[in-house]
């Protein structure tokens, strides 16, 4: 695993007193749920949906690292997520296919193949019918070489269990906390795809439970080919102050900005989700806290002591945001704003807390105080929201330049390449 970036000493706290909410948070954000440990077991599952492009992904690594598993490997086949845990589906399922297609050379795995509706459910029986990983990888592999080249798939004979298989893995994901595909499952805790493999390597290796010390799959950016990208073209950046994966990308971007990088840079802030009418449902936000906790102590970034800014808290920081200043006098701004509201439990609906974000700034506090006496205005928010859905995306944080689009602080790598990644 890589070793942690250095500790942030550059975004001064305020050194007031968090609210008895963030207290809670905290203990939340730390813990790893006792109850998924005890009924996940010792064995290392992945959950596969047919037709997502990052289960093929995940599955072919699964093959590659099979035998390095000494307790074993299990596929679950799982159903497409329900709708309240993929409010923009048309838009995601678009994502996937073009994110999976750009991780796959860096990856060294072979590129995902289409999945036509009308072959799901032939590959979903054939899938269920499989007895054990290995059956389940070889099964999996034979359904994509025939849709690759244009053999249609039959269903096969005997019992069909698929729909009892799919809903039986589907309720042991929610029981152990989770609701997506893609995922890896190891005593209790979620690992996405390909992105949280370091952090699966390192629990593996901690339990002796993988053989050799090699990673489970190095990422070579070199490869990664960006022919869309524009360098010369601004880099847009669109936000939400509750999003904790937005309070990540917006401090690695400061980090990014102070070594040079990204010289025209445009912050996008917007309204959360949860504000714009897009569910977010008790199991993802449980899994986003406990998500982001570990990848903050990897990036030396504060997190955990939190109150949640939804509502007012949001409505405020958006009508007073310095949209007029320079980009790093709005990145700073920014991660200010969600460190107080991250790391250090401040409620951002007392003026106190939004004015140590100021000072901290350096902005004028008066001047923001005349503005929020004149009501909430997020006109501003709103115009970048429709930018946003605009661009094929839908939240946060999402990126462009050029024609290149791309969403979640894990992609930030990507926009550090040059505009055509070189033949490998």
């Amino acid at each position: 695993m890589t070793a942690p970036t250095p500790p942030l000493r550059w975004l001064p706290t305020s050194g007031l007193p968090r609210s008895f909410k963030s207290r809670i948070a905290e203990r939340v954000a730390r813990s790893r749920d006792p109850l998924a440990r005890l009924r996940a077991g010792s064995r290392l599952e992945l959950y596969y949906e047919v037709g997502d492009p990052h289960s093929q992904l995940a599955a072919a690594l699964a093959r590659r690292i099979h035998a390095r598993l000494p307790t074993g490997l299990d596929l679950r086949l799982v159903p497409t997520p329900d709708a309240h845990t993929y409010p923009e589906e048309a838009k995601q399922r678009d994502f996937a296919a073009r994110d999976a297609a750009r991780l796959a050379p860096c990856h060294d795995l072979p590129a995902p193949v289409p999945v036509p509706p009308a072959q799901r459910a032939a590959m979903q029986a054939r899938l269920a019918q499989a007895p054990d990983a290995a059956t389940f990888l070889a099964v999996e592999r034979d359904c994509l070489d025939a849709l690759r080249d244009g053999r249609p798939l039959a269903s096969p004979s005997g019992e069909d269990r698929t729909a009892q298989v799919l809903q039986a893995n589907a309720e042991r994901r929610r029981r152990l906390g989770h609701y997506l595909p893609a995922m890896w499952q190891y005593r209790g805790e979620w690992f996405w795809a390909l992105d949280r493999l370091d952090f699966l390597h390192a629990r593996l290796q901690a339990d002796a439970a993988l053989h050799g010390d090699d990673p489970l799959s190095p990422l070579d950016a070199r490869r990664l080919v960006t022919d869309d990208r524009d360098p010369s073209a601004p880099l847009e950046c669109w936000f939400s102050f509750r999003s904790p994966y937005s309070y990540l990308a917006v401090v690695e971007l400061l980090r990014q900005r102070e070594a040079g990088r990204h010289p025209t840079l445009q912050p996008r802030p917007v309204l959360p989700m949860i504000m714009r009418g897009l569910p977010v449902p008790a199991v993802k936000r449980l899994y986003i806290v406990r998500d982001v906790h570990r990848c903050a102590a990897a990036q030396g970034i504060p997190f955990g002591r939190i109150h949640d800014p939804v509502g007012d808290g949001v409505l405020r920081v958006l009508t007073v945001y310095p949209y007029d200043a320079d980009p790093d006098t709005q990145l700073r701004f920014a991660a200010l704003a969600m460190q107080s509201i991250w790391a250090e439990g401040l409620d951002l609906c007392r003026d106190a807390n939004l004015a140590s974000v100021f000072a901290r700034c350096g902005l004028d506090w008066p001047a923001a105080q005349r503005t929020l006496s004149q009501g909430i205005d997020t006109a501003r928010a709103e115009a970048n929201r429709e930018a946003l859905f605009e661009a094929g995306l839908w939240g946060v944080p999402s990126f462009r330049q050029g024609a290149f689009t791309t969403w979640g602080q894990d992609r930030i790598w990507m926009l550090d390449r040059p505009a055509a990644g070189p033949s490998p």
